[in-house]
């Protein structure tokens, strides 16, 4: 891993300084004056600063790097369990929406088999109070015809008694002798 880290960073170096040096070079020359770089300088300076950038890349690795890689880390494992938290959440919510509307639609199919009942409670408690109505007007018409029917014989009888005293009478009249039913 070192090894592919300070490959890294030589190859970085040379793909930006050799530029950087030759671009200085030609800036130098042109006019005379000598324009001050980062990159003027001996070989020893060059490696000085290559060794000098290894020591800062190694220390910021290992003390600064590294804590913030973890930070990161930690941030993004955060984050993926705070989404993976969220989606169940969403996901335990529909569940619960479903089951929900279910039983709404449940109890609302058993409020329409209530009402549905108590309408054919209703109209069965109709249908029998105006069968025992009809029963107890006829059984009234039966009796009313039987008391009818009664007090005709009772009228009758009491007719025909007074028609036998009147005739009684009227005989007693007739012959002069007061007679008594029982001679009649």
């Amino acid at each position: 891993m070192l090894r592919h880290a300070l490959t890294y960073l030589i190859s970085a170096f040379l793909i930006h300084a050799v530029p950087a040096i030759a671009l200085a070079s030609e800036a130098s020359g042109e006019g005379g004056e000598h324009v001050p770089s980062i990159f003027d300088g001996g070989p020893f300076e060059t490696i000085f600063a290559v060794v000098l950038f290894i020591v800062i890349f190694l220390i910021l690795r290992k003390w600064a790097w590294g804590p913030i890689l973890s930070g990161l880390q930690k941030r993004e494992e955060y984050i993926r369990q705070s989404i993976e938290d969220a989606d169940k959440a969403k996901a335990d919510a529909e569940v619960s929406l479903k089951d929900y509307q279910e039983k709404l639609a449940q109890s609302q199919q058993e409020a329409r088999d209530i009402l549905e009942k108590g309408r054919a409670d209703a109209n069965k408690l109709a249908d029998e109070l105006k069968k025992n109505a009809q029963e107890e007007a006829g059984n009234i018409r039966i009796q009313t015809q039987r008391d009818i029917e009664q007090a005709k014989k009772q009228a009758i009888a009491e007719i025909h008694e007074q028609v036998a005293v009147l005739a009684t009478e009227l005989a007693g009249k007739i012959i002069g002798k007061t007679l008594t039913l029982e001679d009649q």
